[in-house]
């Protein structure tokens, strides 16, 4: 793949991430650069099928991406606020063991976002009732 100042300015964005970001929000940091959105989009599109980085849909059923790192990630989403938190522990260790040892198969890799409501928002709407 040929390097450009387009790709390497949306590869710096994307190093500076520990959570999916859309296409959207990279064009907001790359405002600046003068690259256009659908660059970004096409770039994207690229470094997917380059496997450089990881797709998902997010909440608002948008894509989201994220840099491929060595590890995988688990992110919790906020419904609300959209507020992401990254853990730092994989919650899914026994669940591949289970997997395996019922169905023969190992999982290799995963990552997931997990929906729900932040404490903050589980706040605000137990002090609207």
């Amino acid at each position: 793949m040929k390097n450009t100042k387009a790709r390497e300015k949306i590869l710096e964005v994307l190093k500076g991430k520990t959570t999916p970001v859309t296409a959207e929000e990279i064009y907001q940091e790359c405002f600046s650069s003068s690259i256009n959105l659908s660059t970004i989009y096409r770039t994207l599109a690229r470094f997917h099928e380059e496997n450089l980085v990881e797709k998902e849909i997010n909440s608002e059923g948008k894509s989201a991406y994220l840099l491929k790192k060595d590890e995988h990630c688990h992110i919790l989403e906020c419904i609300k606020c959209h507020k992401r938190i990254l853990l730092d522990f994989c919650p899914y260790h026994e669940v591949n063991k289970d997997i395996y040892s019922k169905t023969g198969f190992k999982v290799q890799e995963h990552n997931i976002t997990i929906y729900g409501f932040c404490s903050s928002c589980q706040n605000k709407e137990f002090e609207e009732k």
